[in-house]
């Protein structure tokens, strides 16, 4: 069985177009949950905030925006000495904080 994992760059938190475009997970929610599926950017902001935040050496500042990236650094902020840290996500966990997300909005 083939495992699927997303990477989670901490220079994407220094890009308005950073995830993708904020569409990192937009293909698997969809193709998993169809319309079912909970925001596609409510899940990546949750996915930064539970696994890559976390994971990061130091504690960074991060605001929440409505448009492209929605989960970046505020202006000021740097990540110049973290921007090549980075960690896998796996699509279940993907998956379970999506189905969190969806239960809550119930």
């Amino acid at each position: 069985m083939t495992r699927i994992e997303y990477r989670l760059h901490a220079f994407d938190l220094a890009s308005p177009f950073g995830f993708a475009d904020g569409n990192m997970f937009g293909h698997l929610l969809r193709e998993k949950l169809g319309n079912i599926a909970p925001d596609k950017r409510a899940v990546l902001i949750e996915c930064v905030k539970r696994f890559l935040l976390p994971a990061l050496p130091r504690r960074i500042k991060t605001i929440v925006v409505g448009s492209h990236n929605p989960i970046r650094i505020p202006d000021g902020e740097t990540i110049d000495d973290i921007e090549d840290f980075t960690v896998g996500v796996r699509e279940d966990q993907v998956l379970e904080v999506a189905a969190e997300l969806a239960s809550r909005s119930k």
